[in-house]
């Protein structure tokens, strides 16, 4: 039996390795998800009773349970940040803008993939023989920076299909590290999670649990927490989980303890309170929902790192749906990863699978706890 526990174990953690090569795959910034929300439609059919897709490119995957209970929204995000064609100029070098928080540290001399079709250029860099001292230490912003795909006129470059808005994204490889439970990549956050969410009902297909489960994926998180306001509002649940990344503090650049006390390898990370230096967002998860989010962990033996990151600059679709209809109870539960926002995340796919043990027994046991705040 035990042989069999193990064996299981095994191949969930290798099937949510295979989807998230192929999500990550795919070029999805914000606003341009679709082909990630064909992919993950089409994964999700199978084990869903009803899967749709909103105006706006959210999937909800239905799948009812076996009696009366709550309403369980389960949702990531589909898009990753990147950026889009703002201009072609006449010598057929690409302008470009920003979607979502990408360093400028990051752009010089870095590789990208323009349009789903994945159209490879380079971000230029002016050669270093011919840079002066000031420019060698200056770091460009999307601004003054340009693509160059080869080409020498704006139509040459229109006859490729690239047209003005279309979305880049950082040209990456998918790689495994000495440690094959770690992989690194562009796009983990949150394309971890939507791998997570799939394995997720595959593994309850068969089993049961009390009321009905939607298994969410939103867009335009990383642009302002949108997909989330319209799917909360259209299926208004009794109280929702939201799987997202978190930045890992464990790097010599980090003061972890004080800073950012959340490590790779040591469990799924469940922010309490988060909030956007120098805005009103903020989010604090709900008493009871933690309470589950903790119960499971100790029951599913996965360790889980709880931590506050208030004043800093993270949150996550939670913000926004916990305040959507009369008010969601919302909890959060993370994959740590490193390197943020980058063609280099990192993440450890035991966290992931720690995840997948917590939300699976929070489906399975739903409706066993009370949601009132007091």
């Amino acid at each position: 039996m035990m042989e069999k526990v193990v064996g299981s174990i095994r191949n969930s953690k290798e099937r949510i390795k295979e989807t998230l090569r192929d999500l990550t795959s795919i070029v999805g910034v914000s606003g341009t998800e679709q082909e990630v929300v064909k992919y993950l439609k089409e994964k999700l059919t199978p084990y869903a009773d009803k899967v749709e897709v909103d105006h706006n490119g959210n999937v909800i995957a239905i799948k009812y349970g076996a009696g009366q209970g709550p309403k369980l929204m389960i949702s990531a995000h589909s898009d990753e940040v990147g950026f889009c064609v703002k201009n072609i100029l006449p010598n057929g070098f690409i302008i470009f803008d920003k979607v979502g928080g990408v360093s400028d540290q990051l752009l010089l001399g870095r590789k990208v993939w323009i349009t789903t079709n994945k159209i490879p250029g380079i971000i230029g860099i002016k050669a270093g023989h011919m840079q002066t001292p000031e420019e060698s230490r200056k770091v460009k912003t999307t601004r003054e920076c340009y693509i160059d795909v080869g080409l020498s006129s704006r139509q040459e470059v229109e006859n490729l299909g690239i047209r003005v808005g279309d979305p880049i994204v950082f040209q990456s490889d998918f790689m495994e590290m000495a440690d094959k439970n770690l992989i690194s990549t562009k796009s983990i956050d949150n394309r971890i999670h939507c791998a997570i969410l799939i394995e997720l009902f595959k593994e309850i297909e068969g089993l049961e649990f009390e009321g009905t489960l939607y298994g969410v994926i939103t867009v335009q998180e990383e642009v302002g927490l949108r997909g989330a306001v319209t799917a909360g509002n259209a299926i208004n649940p009794d109280y929702a989980i939201v799987l997202d990344t978190i930045p890992a503090g464990d790097t010599p650049d980090i003061d972890t303890e004080r800073s950012l006390p959340v490590y790779l390898g040591r469990g799924p990370a469940c922010p309490l309170a988060d909030s956007v230096s120098g805005t009103m967002i903020f989010n604090h998860i709900h008493p009871k929902v933690r309470e589950m989010i903790e119960e499971q962990a100790e029951k599913a033996n996965v360790s889980l790192q709880t931590l506050t990151l208030l004043g800093d600059f993270y949150t996550t679709d939670a913000a926004s749906l916990a305040l959507t209809n009369k008010g969601v109870p919302v909890g959060i539960v993370s994959t740590p990863r490193r390197y943020s926002h980058s063609p280099v995340e990192l993440v450890n796919l035991n966290d992931a699978e720690g995840v997948l043990k917590i939300v699976k027994g929070i489906v399975l046991d739903n409706g066993t706890k009370d949601l009132s705040f007091i």
